[in-house]
C-alpha cells in the first residue's frame, strides 16, 4: 500500500510539472538591437499576484517558468528605458508563450519643465566583458580609434602607440572579431588613421574562452566597426579641426532591405602633433654621462575607407563581402641634443646635434573579407559561421639623420648624414568556421577551426653622405632583409550548460603553430631559425546566479604571448643615438594560466562589478639593457629574452551610477600586484642581471556624464596611475583630465563637439631603469590637444531597425525552450 501511495504521488507531481507553463523571449535596445543584460522581468497574474520573475542573461533571454493556466502580464523594466508589458494567456492547449524580440526605447525625463535628452550608457558589464558604446565618448569626437582607447577603463596607451591593458602589455587588438592584419609590428600607425566616429563600439575581454584565440596573456581588446539596419537609407557627414593644425572629414552612408544590406565609410584626416623627450644616462664604470633632449613634429595625411554587403539569399543563408583600405603618408621632424661628459667633474666634451627627417614616408593597408552564414532554424541557435579574409600592410620610409658634432678639446666640428630606407611588407590570410548548436533547453555545442598564415618581408638599409661628392655612396653603408612566416592551425570546441542555478562551460583549444625567420646582411649571414610548436589551451567558466540581481563567476584559461617580428630580428638600429636595439631570433612564447573570480551585482540605478585575477606566467619576456661599445663610445644596447618567472595578481572595481537623472557617474579602481624574478645571463659577452623585483600599483579613472537642458552633454574624464615596477626599473606615477562637450540642434540632425585631452599637460611617461654598470632616467610626452566637430545626420534615422529572420517570429508559439547561457 506505501509504495503505491508513493507511485501514485509521484505520478501527480509529474502531471502537476507538465502542466506548469512557461513565457520566454529576448530583450533588445530599440535604437543599437543589442541584446540587453540583467533586466528586470516580472510575470503577474490577473489578480495582481506576483506569479515570477527573474533577469535576461548575457544574450538577452529571459525564461520564467511554474506558471497555472491563466492570464498574466509580463513586465520589462530597466534603468534607462521605458517599461514595456505584455499580455498573454495559458491554457491547457497552449502552455508556451515566446517572444521573439522585445525592444525596450530610451527614456526621457522631464527637468523644471525643460527638455533634458536621454543618452545610452557608455559602458555595459557583462559577465565576459565589458562593451563600451564609443560615440558617447566626447573627449575623442574628431580624433582616431587611438584617442578612443585611451578613454577605456583599464586600457592605457603610450606616446609610441603601445597598448596595454591592467598594465600588460601582452594584449591582442581585433576588428570585428578577427586579427584583421593587426600585429604589434603595425597597430599603432593603423589605430592612428581609422576614425573614432566609424567604431560603433569597444568590448574588452579580458579572460577569454578557448573558443578564441588564447594570443594575449592579458586578454582582448575587440574594435567592432559601426554597421546599422535600419530600414531605409541614412548616414552622416562629420567636419572638425584642432588647435595644432590637424583637420579631419568623413561621411558614412547605410542602406538595408529585405534582400541586401549595404554600407560605405570614407574618411580623410590630417594629423599634426608636437612633443618631446628627455634622457639621462650615468656610466660609472667608464666615469661618463650622455644626456639628451628632443622636440618631436609628427605630421601625417591619410584616407581610410570601407564598404560591404551582404545578400539574404534566402530566410536562412546571407553571403556578404567587405573591404576596408587605410592610406597614409606620415611626416616627421625630430630635433635631439646629445651631451657626452665626465661623470665625475660633469664638464661637457662634446655636443651633438641629431636632425631625423622623413617626408616620403608612405602607409598601405588592404583588407578583404567573405563571409557566409546558414541558420538551420529560425531562431538562430543552430548555426554555421565560414569566412575568409586577406589582409595586406606596406610601410615605406625614408629617414634622414644628420648629425651635427661640436668638440670642447679643439678638436674641429663634424658632420654626417644617413639615409635609412626601410620597407616593410606583410601579407595574411585567415581563415574560420564556427559551428553553434543549441542541443537542449540547457545544454549548447560550439566548435571550429581558426587557421592564419603570415608572410613578412621587411629590406632596410643605410646610406651614407659623400661629403666629397655631395651624394650619397653607391654601395650602402649597411643592408638587412628579415623574412619571418608563422602558420597557426587551431581547433577547438566548448560546451555549455545550465544546471539550475549554476551555468558552466567547459573548452579545448589545440594550437599547431611553424615560425621561420631569416635575417641576412652585408657583414654576416644568421643561419635561419625555424620552429614547430604544438599547445594545448583548456577554459573552464562556472557562474552561479546568487539572486536574481547578482551573479558569481570562476575561471581559468591557459594563454600565452608569441614574440611578433621585430622581437625576433638580430639586426641592430641605431637610430637612437642613445641606444641601440636589436632582437633575438631564438625568442620564444610565455604562457600564463589565468584563473579570476568576477562578482557582479545590478540595483535599479547602479551597477558594481568587483574582478580579481592571479596569473603565473614562465617564460617571460622582457626587455633587458646593458651597457657596451658602439664606435668608441659608451652606449646602451637593449633587447629581448626569455628571462624568469612571473607572477600578477590584482583586483578590478568598477561601479556605475546614474543619480539626479542627469548624471552617469562611472568609476573604475585596478589594483595589482606584480612580482618578477630575478635573473642573470650573459648576452654577447657582456653579464645582464636583474634583481628580483615585486611592487604594487593600482589606477583609477573616473568619467562623469552630464546631460543638460538644450540638448547639451558635459563629460569628464580623469585618470591616474601610480608608481609601478619594470624589468631593471620603474615607472613614475602620472594622471591627466580631459573635457568634452555636445550641443544637438534640429532635432539631432546636427552635433557640435569640442573636447580638449590632457588639460592640465601632465599625461607624462616617465622610467627609471639601472643595472650594474649604468643607470638611466627616460621621459617621453605629447603636447595637449583640442578638437572641434560638426556632424549632419541625414536619411531616415528614426526608422526602427530591420529585424532578422529569427526576430520576426516574435509572438509565436514554442515548446523549446531559447536561452542561451553565454558568458
Amino acid at each position: 500500500m506505501y509504495r503505491f501511495l508513493l507511485i501514485f504521488s509521484m505520478l501527480l507531481s509529474a502531471v502537476g510539472a507538465m502542466a506548469q507553463g512557461v513565457v520566454r523571449g529576448r530583450v533588445l535596445d530599440k535604437q543599437t538591437d543589442e541584446a540587453l543584460q540583467f533586466v528586470n522581468v516580472k510575470v503577474t497574474a490577473a489578480g495582481g499576484k506576483v506569479a515570477g520573475g527573474g533577469m535576461t542573461d548575457a544574450n538577452g533571454h529571459f525564461s520564467v517558468g511554474g506558471l497555472k493556466d491563466g492570464q498574466y502580464t509580463l513586465t520589462i523594466s530597466f534603468v534607462g528605458y521605458k517599461t514595456v508589458t505584455r499580455a498573454f494567456q495559458l491554457t491547457p492547449q497552449k502552455r508556451s508563450q515566446h517572444y521573439g524580440a522585445i525592444y525596450l526605447a530610451e527614456d526621457t525625463h522631464t527637468l523644471k519643465e525643460v527638455q533634458v535628452t536621454g543618452q545610452r550608457s557608455q559602458m555595459k558589464l557583462e559577465v565576459d566583458r565589458k562593451t563600451f558604446t564609443v560615440d558617447e565618448v566626447l573627449a575623442a569626437a574628431g580624433g582616431s580609434v587611438t584617442d578612443l582607447l585611451e578613454n577605456i577603463p583599464s586600457v592605457e596607451v603610450t606616446t609610441d602607440g603601445e597598448i596595454s591593458l591592467r598594465g600588460n602589455s601582452s594584449v591582442e587588438v581585433w576588428i570585428n572579431g578577427k586579427q584583421s592584419g593587426l600585429t604589434s609590428d603595425n597597430r599603432a600607425e593603423i589605430l592612428q588613421q581609422i576614425p573614432a566616429e566609424s567604431i560603433e563600439r569597444i568590448e574588452v575581454i579580458d579572460n577569454p574562452s578557448a573558443k578564441y584565440s588564447p594570443e594575449g596573456t592579458a586578454g582582448i581588446i575587440n574594435i567592432v566597426l559601426k554597421r546599422d539596419r535600419r530600414a531605409g537609407y541614412y548616414g552622416s557627414v562629420q567636419a572638425g579641426a584642432n588647435q595644432q593644425g590637424g583637420w579631419n572629414v568623413g561621411s558614412n552612408i547605410n542602406y538595408s532591405s529585405k534582400w541586401v544590406d549595404a554600407y560605405a565609410n570614407l574618411g580623410l584626416r590630417r594629423r599634426k602633433g608636437k612633443g618631446g623627450s628627455l634622457s639621462e644616462q650615468r656610466y660609472p664604470l667608464q666615469d661618463s654621462f650622455l644626456n639628451s633632449e628632443g622636440d618631436n613634429s609628427n605630421r601625417g595625411r591619410g584616407i581610410f575607407g570601407r564598404a560591404g554587403l551582404t545578400f539574404h539569399l534566402t530566410g536562412a543563408d546571407d553571403l556578404s563581402l567587405s573591404g576596408m583600405t587605410m592610406q597614409g603618408k606620415p611626416s616627421h621632424d625630430n630635433v635631439t641634443t646629445y651631451d657626452y661628459g665626465t661623470l665625475s667633474t660633469g664638464q661637457v666634451e662634446k655636443h651633438m646635434v641629431r636632425t631625423a627627417t622623413s617626408e616620403d614616408g608612405k602607409h598601405e593597408m588592404y583588407n578583404a573579407e567573405l563571409a557566409y552564414t546558414h541558420k538551420f532554424n529560425d531562431k538562430g541557435t543552430h548555426k554555421l559561421d565560414a569566412s575568409l579574409s586577406f589582409n595586406k600592410w606596406m610601410m615605406n620610409s625614408s629617414n634622414i639623420y644628420q648629425n651635427d658634432t661640436t668638440y670642447f678639446d679643439g678638436t674641429p666640428a663634424t658632420w654626417s648624414r644617413q639615409n635609412r630606407p626601410m620597407n616593410v611588407n606583410n601579407r595574411s590570410w585567415e581563415a574560420k568556421v564556427d559551428y553553434e548548436n543549441q542541443l537542449t533547453e540547457t545544454f549548447k555545442l560550439e566548435a571550429g577551426y581558426n587557421g592564419r598564415f603570415s608572410h613578412e618581408n621587411t629590406p632596410q638599409e643605410s646610406q651614407m653622405w659623400n661629403q666629397q661628392t655631395n651624394q650619397y655612396e653607391d654601395e650602402a653603408y649597411f643592408y638587412n632583409r628579415f623574412v619571418y612566416d608563422i602558420d597557426v592551425h587551431a581547433l577547438y570546441a566548448t560546451g555549455n550548460m545550465k544546471l539550475g542555478r549554476m551555468g558552466v562551460m567547459a573548452g579545448l583549444r589545440g594550437e599547431y603553430w611553424r615560425v621561420d625567420t631569416k635575417s641576412t646582411d652585408y657583414y654576416q649571414h644568421v643561419e635561419p631559425f625555424k620552429h614547430d610548436y604544438f599547445q594545448l589551451f583548456p577554459s573552464l567558466f562556472l557562474n552561479y546566479e546568487l539572486t536574481k540581481t547578482s551573479q558569481l563567476q570562476l575561471n581559468y584559461t591557459r594563454r600565452l604571448r608569441r614574440p611578433w617580428g621585430g622581437q625576433l630580428n638580430s639586426f641592430k638600429n641605431t637610430r637612437d643615438a642613445s641606444m641601440i636595439e636589436f632582437g633575438n631570433p631564438e625568442l620564444t612564447p610565455e604562457y600564463t594560466n589565468s584563473f579570476s573570480l568576477n562578482y557582479l551585482k545590478t540595483w535599479p540605478a547602479h551597477t558594481l562589478s568587483i574582478g580579481t585575477y592571479y596569473r603565473p606566467t614562465t617564460d617571460v619576456m622582457q626587455h633587458i639593457r646593458y651597457q657596451g661599445e658602439y664606435e668608441g663610445q659608451p652606449t646602451m644596447f637593449m633587447t629581448n629574452l626569455n628571462v624568469a618567472k612571473s607572477q600578477s595578481a590584482g583586483a578590478e572595481l568598477i561601479l556605475k551610477d546614474k543619480l539626479f537623472r542627469i548624471l552617469d557617474l562611472t568609476t573604475t579602481l585596478n589594483a595589482y600586484y606584480y612580482k618578477l624574478d630575478g635573473f642573470q645571463t650573459i648576452v654577447e659577452g657582456q653579464r645582464v642581471s636583474g634583481e628580483s623585483d615585486e611592487n604594487f600599483a593600482w589606477d583609477a579613472r573616473v568619467l562623469a556624464s552630464v546631460i543638460l537642458p538644450y540638448s547639451i552633454s558635459i563629460q569628464a574624464t580623469g585618470n591616474y596611475r601610480s608608481r609601478s615596477v619594470i624589468t631593471q626599473g620603474h615607472r613614475k606615477a602620472n594622471g591627466s583630465l580631459d573635457l568634452g562637450l555636445r550641443k544637438t540642434f534640429l532635432n539631432k540632425k546636427f552635433a557640435l563637439a569640442v573636447n580638449w585631452r590632457d588639460v592640465f599637460n601632465t599625461r607624462h611617461w616617465e622610467n627609471y631603469t639601472e643595472g650594474p654598470t649604468f643607470w638611466r632616467h627616460q621621459k617621453n610626452w605629447r603636447d595637449p590637444r583640442i578638437n572641434v566637430q560638426l556632424t549632419w545626420n541625414f536619411g531616415n534615422m528614426k526608422q526602427k531597425r530591420r529585424p532578422g529572420p529569427e526576430e520576426m517570429q516574435g509572438g509565436m508559439d514554442d515548446e523549446q525552450n531559447n536561452m542561451n547561457y553565454e558568458f
